[in-house]
């Protein structure tokens, strides 16, 4: 079981690696945004991509945090774009959110199978 929660974690760990890269990327090749001449819906939608890069650096040391964010920042950014599948790019962050709070709840249940689950886990 631990096997397969380790390497849930790592492929959810390398799709963000890559997911962040990728953003990262196009965030240097294009340059700063201007919020002067952004719309405020334009603004929301940067804010919630921000807060979902931000959610994979948090979800590497504080799981459950991160997968919260990551999850939120999503729904926010579709409540603010009003579709929920926007594009086959985005998703993936609702995917990775998914797949840290799936190996998040696995060791909870390890722990509280070992007696040794403590509130402090909230923050691994």
């Amino acid at each position: 079981m631990k096997i397969a929660i380790n390497i849930t974690r790592w492929v959810a760990r390398f799709l963000g690696i890559f997911l962040f890269l990728f953003f990262v990327w196009f965030a240097i090749e294009i340059g700063a945004p201007d919020f002067d001449v952004m719309t405020i819906q334009e603004v929301k939608l940067f804010c919630a991509n921000f807060m979902m890069l931000l959610g994979l650096i948090v979800v590497w040391k504080f799981e459950f945090i991160g997968s919260i964010i990551l999850i939120g920042s999503y729904i926010f950014f579709s409540i603010v774009n009003h579709s929920f599948w926007v594009g086959p790019v985005f998703p993936i962050f609702l995917f990775i959110g998914i797949l840290h709070l799936m190996c998040w709840l696995s060791n909870c249940i390890l722990l509280i199978r070992e007696n040794e689950f403590s509130f402090n886990f909230l923050l691994k």
